[in-house]
Formats: C-alpha cells, sequence, structure tokens
C-alpha cells in the first residue's frame, strides 16, 4: 500500500512537472513568434531602403579601358606622333623661310648695283624681268614660263597690296597700260628691283613715282 502511494505521488510529480514545463515552452515559442515577426519585419523595411538607395545612386558607365599593355601604348604614341607632326610642321615652316629670307638677302646683296641692260640676264646687265627670273629660280627653285613683266604676271595670282608677304612680286606700269615693270617684295614696303638708272637697287612703295604707278601684287600659284 505504501508502494502504492508513492508511486502514485510520483506520477502526479511527473505529470505536474511535465505540464509546467510544456507551459513554459508554450510561453518562450509565442514570444519567439513575435519576436520573429518584427525581426522579418523589420529586414524587409532595411531592404526596400537598401534598394531604393541602390537605384537612386545608380554608379555611372565608366568607359571602358585597355585590355592590353599595347592598346595604352598604341594611344600614347598617337599623341606623341600628333603632337610631334605638329610641332616639326610649325618648326619646319619657321626655318625655310628664315632659309629663304637669308637666301634672298644674300641675293640682292650679291646682284646689288648690276646695271640695267634690256634682255640683259647676267652680272654685266639684267633687266627688271631678267632679274626676278634668276633670283626666283636661284632662292626659291620657281621657274617662269615667260620673259616680260607681263608673262611673269600672268603666271602668277593677283594680290592686293595689303595682301603682300615677303618674297611676293610687284608689278608697275610705267610707260602706259601695260604692265613693264616688276619687282621682288621685302617687307614694310620695300621691294627689289632693276631700276634703268641705278641698276639693282631697294625702293619703296611709299615713294610717290612708285606709289603713282603701282599696278598689283601677285604671288606663285601653288
Amino acid at each position: 500500500m505504501i508502494r502504492g502511494f508513492i508511486y502514485s505521488e510520483w506520477s502526479l510529480n511527473n505529470f505536474f512537472g511535465a505540464m509546467l514545463g510544456q507551459c513554459t515552452t508554450f510561453r518562450f515559442l509565442n514570444m519567439l513568434r513575435k519576436h520573429l515577426a518584427y525581426l522579418c519585419l523589420l529586414s524587409l523595411i532595411l531592404l526596400l531602403g537598401s534598394c531604393a538607395m541602390l537605384k537612386d545612386k545608380a554608379p555611372a558607365k565608366r568607359k571602358k579601358s585597355p585590355s592590353f599593355d599595347h592598346e595604352i601604348l598604341k594611344d600614347e604614341n598617337k599623341r606623341a606622333d600628333h603632337d610631334d607632326a605638329d610641332e616639326s610642321s610649325s618648326n619646319g615652316s619657321d626655318r625655310e623661310f628664315e632659309t629663304a629670307s637669308t637666301a634672298l638677302e644674300d641675293f640682292i646683296e650679291d646682284w646689288y648695283g648690276t646695271p640695267h641692260r634690256m634682255g640683259g640676264m647676267t652680272k654685266s646687265g639684267v633687266d627688271c624681268s631678267g632679274f626676278v627670273i634668276i633670283a626666283y629660280r636661284e632662292v626659291f627653285g620657281r621657274n617662269f614660263k615667260g620673259r616680260r613683266a607681263e608673262d611673269l604676271f600672268s603666271e602668277m595670282k593677283a594680290l592686293r597690296r595689303s595682301d603682300l608677304e615677303y618674297g611676293d612680286l610687284v608689278f608697275f606700269k610705267v610707260r602706259g597700260h601695260r604692265i613693264d615693270h616688276v619687282g621682288i617684295y621685302l617687307k614694310n614696303g620695300d621691294f627689289a628691283h632693276t631700276s634703268s638708272s641705278r641698276g639693282v637697287m631697294i625702293s619703296n612703295l611709299s615713294n610717290v613715282y612708285w606709289n603713282k604707278r603701282f599696278f598689283k601684287g601677285a604671288r606663285f600659284k601653288s
């Protein structure tokens, strides 16, 4: 009988203990479920916010970079070649002008004072067109087909006085309506020519005599 009582008491204790454990577990699970719901809601809010920020701050499309080293070198070489070509072209033009300028000055100095002779082509005597033909051939490497001043003008591009540059030709009508005199323009109105009275010399377009008889300037056709 005592054994049965003890057994009954042990069974009741186990039963109430189990019931208490189940109640505790239920409360824990219920609390955990509520917290999980809050966590899921918070995670959803954060996820939506992150998507909006990424959409607003989408990175700009980046330029594709060269895939290989030789592509970088190729681009750099292109820029370098372009810069060198520009510099070379500019320096080349300057050097050519300086060379031609010096050569023309030396030519004029060498022929300065040569007497005038109609049809002459030597230092014993030279006329205005002969002087220009020889100068253009020796200094600029240009050859004319004609011999007279009006022939030279027909082979060139006409210019206004304001457009004259170093080495251009200046034409005059001295005795009538025909072009009958020519000289080589230098600068500041100066030009070299062969005067009938003083031979090869330098005069200025502002001189009353030449200013009145000036016709047009001209440049060799390229």
